[in-house]
């Protein structure tokens, strides 16, 4: 069986996931029944084949969820590359059981972070850089995976700083994974999202209007819907979704549009599918 390229959204929601523990709203409610609204903290799985066979992997950040997400898959699967955006606990604490097999299992694991995340991560994981340093800084000109070349590129996080997207190239297709982003300049859009095949943006409200644009940190699905670099791309999903966003509401999105929800599996090559 020829295998293709895919992104499969292990871990859809915001930072506290969804249901919230402490919340009755509507969304929280059909979540608790296992509807589509229950989700995950950020995991991401890139699947592509590789040029001489077989199949590489590579998991975008690792949430507090993903080793449910990943004992979920109907057969074990180590990443090949592990690639971690920013330091924040719902990217990283997922982190914890990859090390874990690295340093018990005796298992071998390519982790990449930028350079000024890889400290924090160290902080964090302290037990497990004390032999080696597990995590390296990911290099300018990006790793491969089978053909498909990942590259990080640094994005406004708002009133949290800076994060880090994901920039997919392969011989025939391009895509961009952009979690935790706000206001992102015209410059880095031009250079790193215009025209893509597939862009898969974070929006964690539908409307965040009404919230002081000082104290938000990612986009909200009103904005996104405006972003000339998101109506560029062929196909958008939208992901890292809070309790504010039911993916039920497909109304509100135009064609090519869809909301993200967890095990969801998008083809890189050729017409995309929810």
């Amino acid at each position: 069986m020829t295998l293709s390229p895919s992104l499969t959204f292990l871990g859809t929601g915001d930072s506290k996931g969804v249901p919230r523990f402490w919340c009755d709203c509507p969304v929280c409610q059909e979540a608790r029944t296992g509807g589509v609204n229950r989700r995950g903290r950020t995991a991401t799985l890139l699947r592509v084949p590789r040029p001489g066979g077989g199949e590489g992997t590579a998991l975008l950040d690792a949430g507090p969820d993903t080793h449910a997400a990943l004992a979920r898959l109907p057969g074990p699967l180590v990443p090949d590359v592990v690639l971690i955006t920013h330091a924040h606990n719902d990217h990283i604490l997922g982190l914890g059981d990859l090390l874990d097999y690295v340093r018990y299992a005796g298992g071998r694991l390519r982790i990449y972070a930028p350079p000024e995340v890889v400290p924090a991560l160290a902080d964090r994981f302290s037990y497990a850089f004390r032999a080696q340093a597990p995590v390296q800084p990911m290099p300018d000109a990006g790793v491969p995976v089978g053909d498909v070349t990942l590259r990080l590129f640094r994005v406004p996080h708002g009133a949290n700083g800076h994060s880090h997207a994901v920039r997919l190239d392969a011989p025939d297709w391009r895509a961009a994974v952009i979690t935790d982003a706000i206001d992102v300049p015209q410059d880095t859009a031009q250079e790193w999202l215009v025209g893509l095949d597939l862009l898969a943006l974070g929006t964690s409200f539908e409307d965040e209007g009404d919230v002081p644009h000082s104290g938000r940190s990612v986009y909200d699905v009103r904005e996104a819907l405006a972003l000339p670099w998101a109506r560029s791309a062929r196909q958008v999903i939208l992901t890292h979704l809070s309790h504010g966003v039911d993916v039920r509401r497909t109304h509100l999105l135009p064609p090519g549009w869809s909301f993200a929800h967890d095990g969801v599996q998008l083809p890189l090559a050729g017409p995309a599918r929810v």
